[in-house]
């Protein structure tokens, strides 16, 4: 009786906040200015990865149903305010110019926006699959399309991912630091968006979060960086001709969040000294690096 009345309540709760589905994080000009192109993707990705986790839970599943009703369209080349999240950042992966010069760097963002591929209509067979609440094992390649299409560097995202797609073998230990791993990067780059909340409840509703799991996620916006072409080839001056590869891989590794073997950290040192020669120098000569740098920005817009 008493499970009965908690199931009820849940299923009321849920009912509840499947009806305040609307964006909330890209509601206005003031909270896209603060996003990159590549906060754009990752958000969008960690939203699919939330309405996944979601989907493997009944009583979950008809707020994954919402959301995707509430977030498919035919195309994405309008923001709609009062849709998801998640469509606000389709319709800025795929946008034209004028959705990139709503973010935080539209030079860089239409530099990206060129380099990358959104697979729409795969997109839209799986908010199809999430409405009819289904889980098909071919929906792990619409992840991985759009993991590259997008370039989602993260490699805790994507483990994550492959944990989600093995999700009935897992124990319950591995279920808990699955979910605590994804409260971390939600929380940390979801935290106004509405979707953040049905996975806290769930995390909540069957103790799934855990304090064995570090929160190494950084809380700061990605900036877009493109280091290839003419960009690496102006690194030669910082760096020298002969370092050009290892500095690339170093940008790399460190946007991937991964570990950077020394032997590459070394071809990025004469830049690193550049660096602490002018903070040395002290706060008149780093204001003059600033300067220089807020030029550098409107010079390329």
């Amino acid at each position: 009786m008493e499970s009965t009345k908690q199931n009820q309540a849940t299923t009321n709760q849920l009912d509840f906040l499947s009806s305040l589905f609307e964006a909330r994080m890209t509601r206005d000009s003031k909270d896209q200015k603060v996003l990159t192109y590549t906060d754009c993707a990752e958000r969008l990705y960690l939203t699919l990865l939330i309405l996944q986790l979601l989907n493997q839970y009944p009583t979950y599943r008809q707020l994954a149903s919402k959301y995707s009703r509430d977030t498919k369209q035919s195309n994405y080349n309008r923001f709609r305010m009062y849709s998801t999240d998640l469509h606000n950042f389709v319709y800025f992966v795929t946008g034209d110019e004028e959705a990139m010069d709503k973010l935080k760097d539209p030079t860089s963002a239409k530099a990206m926006r060129k380099k990358s591929r959104f697979p729409t209509m795969a997109f839209n067979r799986y908010m199809s699959s999430l409405q009819q609440g289904l889980i098909s094992p071919s929906i792990m390649q619409v992840f991985l399309n759009i993991e590259t299409g997008l370039s989602i560097r993260n490699t805790d995202y994507k483990s994550i991912r492959r944990s989600l797609f093995q999700f009935n073998t897992l124990t319950v230990r591995e279920k808990q630091n699955l979910v605590t791993r994804l409260l971390h990067a939600a929380r940390a780059k979801l935290r106004s968006s509405d979707s953040i909340e049905f996975l806290e409840k769930l995390a909540s509703d069957r103790n799934l979060e855990t304090g064995r799991v570090n929160d190494a996620e950084p809380k700061v916006s990605v900036p877009d960086v493109s280091v290839q072409g003419r960009d690496l080839a102006m690194y030669r001056y910082l760096v020298g001709g002969k370092n050009l590869v290892a500095v690339k891989r170093f940008i790399d590794s460190a946007l991937s969040g991964k570990s950077i073997p020394s032997s590459i950290v070394g071809a990025y040192l004469p830049a690193i000294q550049l660096l602490n020669d002018i903070v040395k120098a002290g706060p008149a000569y780093v204001s003059v690096l600033k300067a220089l740098q807020s030029r550098a920005q409107k010079s390329r817009k």
